[in-house]
């Protein structure tokens, strides 16, 4: 079970495969690396895979370290400790899949964070979240999470251990701070800055994302190399878990395709 110690922090990290590029997945606030078991084993199989566990979820640290960091930019400060562990690991540069909350850190690490630490971000697979919340969406989407995690506490138990309710109330607490000063948003010079190919899916069956269509037909204006896939359908009884895993099956044949359209281009060129 690999960590790395960043600064106070231990991180606990997976990786798996042994491809030539790397590709890095950011989980949902709500979730950790062993939550993506099926998407590590699929992209293993052309990539080296990491994926790692927010300080204060999973199996790393769960202590509250680094308040005033987290007070300024509570997504930009993840990414930042992701640039870390890559150059630790002696990655340069990697591919990006992110779902949920995990989008908007990694929208800061494709924009702002990676490219200042001499990082390159290859490509970037978002699911099922927006970068812009007005107060009111904030607290609809923490409303729709807060009864997922009531549903889900074998899997969220076994994930981030006895305390698991504990630590998503301290999440959902900051979250719901940030609703009550107005809403979060990814600044546009961040979104506008992202370098490389973007493919934002997801589904339009979501309470928690109502919004979900406009928000993306947004973001394809601002980031410069952006396409999008939106179903019609969940595909899956419960409405509120991402398209990542409503529909598992398209989810990984889209990003395949995203994935191998890039290869392509990179060839001819």
């Amino acid at each position: 079970m690999p960590y790395l110690t960043i600064g106070n922090l231990q991180i606990h990290y997976t990786i798996a495969g042994q491809g030539n590029e790397t590709l890095l997945i950011f989980p949902d606030n709500l979730h950790c690396s062993q939550a993506h078991e099926g998407e590590i084993a699929h992209f293993a199989g052309r990539y080296q895979v990491i994926a790692f566990d927010y300080p204060g979820s999973g199996k790393s640290s769960h202590d509250q370290q680094y308040p005033d960091e987290l007070a300024v930019d509570y997504f930009g400060f993840r990414a930042d400790l992701a640039c870390h562990l890559l150059l630790e690991l002696g990655v340069q540069g990697c591919h990006v899949v992110a779902t949920g909350g995990g989008v908007l850190t990694a929208l800061h690490f494709a924009g702002k964070q990676a490219p200042q630490h001499n990082l390159r971000a290859i490509s970037l697979i978002a699911d099922s979240c927006m970068a812009d919340f007005d107060a009111r969406t904030l607290h609809r989407w923490l409303d729709v999470r807060e009864h997922y995690y009531v549903r889900q506490e074998y899997n969220l138990q076994l994930w981030h251990g006895p305390n698991w309710r504990a630590l998503l109330d301290e999440d959902t607490r900051f979250l719901r701070q940030l609703a009550d000063r107005g809403g979060y948003a990814v600044p546009h010079k961040i979104v506008n800055a992202i370098p490389c190919p973007t493919l934002l899916v997801g589904h339009l069956q979501d309470p928690a994302l109502p919004n979900l269509a406009q928000e993306y037909a947004r973001l394809s204006t601002l980031i410069p190399d952006c396409s999008l896939y939106l179903s019609g359908r969940a595909n899956h009884p419960h409405l509120e878990r991402p398209f990542i895993w409503t529909d598992g099956q398209t989810f990984r044949a889209i990003a395949d395709l995203f994935l191998a359209k890039r290869e392509n281009r990179e060839a001819r060129d």
